[in-house]
C-alpha cells in the first residue's frame, strides 16, 4: 500500500497540472477533510464534503470568518510578506465580518447592487462585449483572458459603479498588476486610491449608480467602511466573473459532449456556466473558516481553534456527483456562489455578465476554436482559473468603432498610436491589457 501524503500541496506543480486528481485522492486517504500547505510552511484543512461545507457555514457560533483568529498568524510563525497573507489577513468588509457587523455591511451591498435591473446590466455587458471583440476580430486570433474575459466584468463594474473615466482606467490598471504579480503593494495603494478618489467624486456630485447608492445607504458607512467595501466588492466581483467567462468559452470549445450538446441546441450557455461552476468553479479554496473551539470530525480528524479550514468546492462537487450532474440537467445545486450567510450577494451580476459575455462572443464568432498550445491554467490555491486561452476563428469586420491599431490594411503589423504592438505574441497579458485599457479610455 502506497504510504499516505502528510498533505495536500495546493502551490505544487502536480496541483496546478491536475487538482482533480489530488483532491480525489487525499479525499481516498484522509476522508472528507484533509490537511493541505497553501504555500511553504503554511497550513490548513480542506473541507470535502458538501454536507459539511454547508452545515459549518450556517454555523457562525462555531465557524467564523474573522482571520484574526487564525491560530499561526497570532503566534507569529506567519510572516508578513507571506503571498497568502494578502488572501487571509482581516480587512473591516463583509468578507471577514461575522453576526450583526456582516449583516449591517451586506446589506449596503445587496441593497445597492439590488437596484441595477438586470436588462441594464445585459445591456452593459453587450455593449462593453462588442467593444472588445472589435479589438481583435479582424486579426482572426486572440488570447482570451487578457483580451476578453479579465476586461469584461471590469469595465461593465466600473460602468454600474459609476466611475469616471480616470478612476476607471487606474481601477483596471491597478488590478491587472495584482492580477500579474506586478509590484504589487504598489498596485493595491493605487487601486485603493482610485476608490477613494471615486467616493470623493460622489460626495460632490452623486449620481444614478452603486457607489452613490452605498454612501447613501440607510446603515451610513464611513468612507473608510466604504471603501473596504469597494475594494471586496469590485474585486471579488471582477475576478471571478472573469474567470467564469473563460472557463464556460473553453468548456464549449474543448469538452465533446458540452460542444455537441451546445450545437445541437440541447442546452444553452446558461447549463454550460452551471457546468463549469460543477466542475472548476472559479474561486475554489476559499474563503476560510476558523473554529472558535476544537472540532472533531467523523474519521477522527481534530481540527485546533483557529487552524484555517478552506471551502474545497470542486472537491466536494467531485465527491458527490464525480465533479457534476450531466450538462442537460441544468443542475444549480452547486456550492460555487457559497452557502449560508455569506452566500455572494454579486452572483445575479456574475451570472449576467457570463451569459451575455459568452453569447457575444459565440455568436460573432461562431467557429471560435482552440489553438495550439490551448488553455493554460493559472497557478494559484485559491481559483481555478485559466492564465491564458488562445484562439482562432474566421476574421469578421467589426460592429462599431475600430480601434487605432486595426485602422490599416489587415496585412500590415498593427500597432497602437504610441507605436506599440499590442497583438504581438510575445507581449505579456500587462502589456496587452494596458493596451485595450488605453484605447478603451481614448488614450
Amino acid at each position: 500500500m502506497a504510504p499516505r501524503c502528510p498533505h495536500a500541496e495546493l502551490h505544487s506543480a502536480e496541483f496546478h497540472a491536475d487538482p482533480h486528481a489530488v483532491n480525489q485522492r487525499m479525499v481516498e486517504e484522509h476522508g472528507p477533510v484533509f490537511p493541505a500547505e497553501i504555500f511553504p510552511g503554511i497550513k490548513a484543512w480542506v473541507v470535502a464534503d458538501y454536507s459539511l461545507i454547508t452545515a459549518w457555514c450556517r454555523d457562525p457560533r462555531t465557524f467564523r470568518r474573522d482571520s484574526r483568529l487564525w491560530l499561526d498568524w497570532r503566534e507569529g510563525r506567519i510572516p508578513d510578506d507571506a503571498p497568502v497573507v494578502a488572501m487571509m489577513m482581516h480587512r473591516p468588509n463583509l468578507l471577514y465580518a461575522d453576526g450583526d457587523e456582516h449583516a449591517r455591511l451586506k446589506r449596503v451591498v445587496v441593497d445597492s447592487l439590488g437596484r441595477v435591473p438586470e436588462s441594464r446590466i445585459g445591456d452593459i455587458t453587450r455593449r462593453h462585449a462588442d467593444i472588445l471583440i472589435d479589438a481583435f476580430c479582424q486579426r482572426g486570433h486572440a488570447e482570451l483572458v487578457s483580451e476578453y474575459a479579465r476586461l469584461l466584468p471590469l469595465l461593465v463594474l466600473c460602468d454600474v459603479f459609476g466611475f469616471s473615466r480616470d478612476v476607471g482606467e487606474r481601477v483596471l490598471n491597478s488590478l491587472g498588476d495584482l492580477w500579474d504579480g506586478i509590484d504589487v503593494i504598489k498596485a493595491n495603494g493605487e487601486y485603493e486610491r482610485a476608490l477613494s478618489d471615486a467616493i470623493s467624486a460622489k460626495h460632490a456630485s452623486p449620481g444614478d449608480d452603486i457607489t452613490s447608492w452605498m454612501l447613501e445607504h440607510r446603515a451610513g458607512l464611513s468612507d473608510e467602511e466604504l471603501l473596504a467595501q469597494l475594494v471586496v466588492t469590485i474585486g471579488a466581483g471582477a475576478e471571478p466573473t472573469a474567470n467564469l467567462v473563460s472557463g464556460t468559452v473553453h468548456t464549449l470549445l474543448a469538452d465533446d459532449d458540452v460542444r455537441q450538446a451546445f450545437r445541437g441546441a440541447r442546452v444553452g450557455i446558461g447549463e454550460a456556466i452551471d457546468q463549469v461552476l460543477w466542475r472548476d468553479p472559479p474561486v475554489n479554496n476559499y474563503p476560510v473558516l476558523y473554529p472558535v473551539k476544537d472540532v472533531r470530525v467523523s474519521t477522527g480528524t481534530v481540527i485546533r481553534a483557529g487552524e484555517p479550514i478552506l471551502l474545497g468546492y470542486a472537491a466536494a462537487h467531485a465527491a458527490m456527483s464525480g465533479g457534476g450532474p450531466d450538462i442537460e440537467q441544468g443542475n444549480r445545486a452547486h456550492l460555487a456562489f457559497g452557502v449560508g450567510p455569506h452566500r455572494c450577494p454579486a452572483q445575479g451580476f456574475a451570472y449576467a455578465i457570463a451569459q451575455v459575455g459568452v453569447d457575444a462572443l459565440t455568436k460573432r464568432l461562431p467557429d471560435l476554436r482552440t489553438a495550439e498550445g490551448a488553455a493554460q491554467r493559472r497557478p494559484a490555491p485559491f481559483a481555478l482559473a485559466l492564465a491564458a486561452l488562445p484562439v482562432t476563428f474566421t476574421p469578421d469586420p467589426p460592429k462599431g468603432t475600430t480601434p487605432p491599431w486595426q485602422q490599416t490594411s489587415p496585412s500590415s503589423t498593427p500597432t497602437t498610436s504610441t507605436g506599440r504592438q499590442p497583438s504581438s505574441e510575445a507581449e505579456a497579458p500587462s502589456s496587452k491589457l494596458r493596451s485595450l485599457v488605453a484605447w478603451l479610455f481614448g488614450r
